[in-house]
């Protein structure tokens, strides 16, 4: 899967998440697992609780966070990849 800019993302159904001292654990139900996401990663999945595009998201990432705009995406990307293949996001509009 190719996550585009133009791809929207949203969080799944499939999970559980809380906030925890300003940090995000979830679990995904689908795969019985548990995870902790850091700063960053915590307002990523806020950011995605109403579906964005990439491009959108990293626009709102870059005025946040001391990140150029081709970094912010890579990194972005393959953190949404990530919880992809967790079952904890959906990504419409990926090519591949």
């Amino acid at each position: 899967m190719t996550i585009e800019r133009t791809s929207v993302i949203r969080q799944s159904e499939e999970q559980v998440a809380a906030e925890v001292d300003g940090e995000v654990v979830m679990m995904s139900v689908e795969q019985g697992n548990y995870y902790g996401l850091d700063e960053v990663g915590s307002r990523i999945w806020q950011l995605i609780e109403t579906p964005t595009t990439l491009a959108d998201l990293c626009e709102d990432l870059t005025k946040e966070f001391d990140v150029e705009p081709a970094t912010c995406e890579e990194d972005v990307v393959r953190f949404l990849e990530e919880l992809a293949a967790q079952g904890l996001v959906k990504v419409d509009g990926a090519a591949g």
